[in-house]
C-alpha cells in the first residue's frame, strides 16, 4: 500500500496477542462479553457506523479523483467496512427493513456444556457467555441487528458500484467482495467468531469483472490464501508479466472462467481468544477437520 485513506477503527498493539504463559486468562477490557447481545437494537450513531460512513466517503472520493486524473497507473483500492459485526446495533431505517417476528432463530440450539468440545467451552468462558441468561427475544434482536448491518453494507457497496458506473470505470475494474469472518449468532449457544464452525469460518467471496467472465457459482472450497495469486493474474497489466509468484494459494481464475480445476483443501489457522494452542482447520469438499 502507498496511501492510507482512513485510520484503523481500533488501535492495534501487542495486547491483542494471547499470552501463552496464561492461556486461560480473560482480558476483560478487550475480550467479548454479552453486552452486544443484551443491548442489541436501534442506534443512529456509533463509532462503527461513523467509521464505515467515513470509509465509504473516502473510497468514493478516491474513485472520483482517479476518474478525473490522467490514469497513468491502474489502482488497487481496499475498502474495508467493519459491518456486519457486533455490537448488533443499526440505524432505524435498516432495522425496519426486517420484520422482527420473522427473524429466524438458530438452527442448532445451545449444546449442554458436558457435550461441548473443549474449545467451545473455553469460548463460553472467555466471552463471559455463562454469566448472563440470554432470552429468545434477545437472540432474535441480535440477529435482527446483524441482518440490518448486512443491508447497510450492501447499500455502501451499491454506492461504490454506482460510482464506478457513473465515471466509466465499471467495465475495466475488477471488484472482489469478501470478509474476514462470520458470526455464530447464537448457533450452538455461541456468539461472535473465534472458531471454525461454518457460521464463523465460512465467508462470502464474490468476484465481478463483467468484461472478463459471465456470472456463475462454484461450490469448491477456496481460501483467502488464493486472493493474491488471483488478483495478480486478473490484474496483469501486460501479457507476459509474471503472475506466478511463490505463495501458498492458487489462482481462482479457472473457477471464475468456468474451466475445470483440481479441487484443493481450504486451510485455516486460529491463535487468538480462547485458544490454548494454535488451532488448525482443513476443509475438503463437504468434510472439515479441526485440530
Amino acid at each position: 500500500f502507498e496511501e492510507r485513506l482512513t485510520p484503523d477503527i481500533y488501535p492495534a498493539d501487542f495486547a491483542w496477542i494471547p499470552n501463552w504463559d496464561e492461556p486461560e486468562e480473560r482480558i476483560d477490557w478487550w475480550y467479548h462479553n454479552m453486552l452486544s447481545v443484551k443491548q442489541a437494537g436501534i442506534a443512529e450513531a456509533t463509532n462503527q457506523l461513523d467509521y464505515d460512513d467515513e470509509v465509504a466517503f473516502h473510497a468514493i472520493r478516491f474513485l472520483k479523483d482517479y476518474a478525473r486524473s490522467d490514469q497513468v497507473r491502474p489502482f488497487f483500492l481496499a475498502v474495508s467496512f467493519t459491518h456486519p459485526h457486533d455490537p448488533y446495533a443499526i440505524r432505524k431505517d435498516y432495522w425496519e427493513r426486517y420484520e422482527g417476528s420473522a427473524i429466524d432463530l438458530p438452527r442448532v440450539g445451545a449444546i449442554p456444556p458436558e457435550r461441548m468440545d473443549q474449545h467451545s467451552r473455553r469460548l463460553r468462558k472467555v466471552s463471559a457467555m455463562d454469566e448472563v441468561e440470554i432470552t429468545e427475544e434477545e437472540v432474535r434482536r441480535a440477529r435482527h441487528g446483524y441482518y440490518g448491518a448486512i443491508a447497510y453494507v450492501d447499500d455502501h457497496v451499491g454506492e461504490l458500484i454506482a460510482t464506478l458506473r457513473t465515471f466509466g470505470l465499471e467495465g475495466e475494474t475488477i471488484v472482489l467482495f469478501t470478509s474476514d469472518h462470520g458470526d455464530m449468532l447464537g448457533e450452538r449457544g455461541l456468539w461472535y467468531k473465534m472458531c471454525f464452525f461454518e457460521w464463523a469460518a465460512r465467508v462470502p467471496l464474490i468476484v465481478a469483472a463483467p468484461t472478463r467472465f459471465a456470472p456463475r457459482r462454484s461450490a469448491a472450497p477456496v481460501s483467502h490464501l488464493d486472493l493474491l495469486p488471483t488478483l495478480l493474474e486478473l490484474g496483469a497489466p501486460k501479457p507476459g508479466w509474471r503472475t506466478d509468484l511463490a505463495c501458498d494459494g492458487a489462482s481462482l481464475v479457472p473457477y471464475l472462467e468456468g474451466r475445470p480445476s483440481q479441487e484443493r483443501p481450504a486451510l485455516g489457522e486460529y491463535l487468538a481468544e480462547g485458544a490454548l494452542a494454535p488451532i488448525f482447520m482443513i476443509r475438503r469438499g463437504r468434510h472439515k477437520f479441526i485440530w
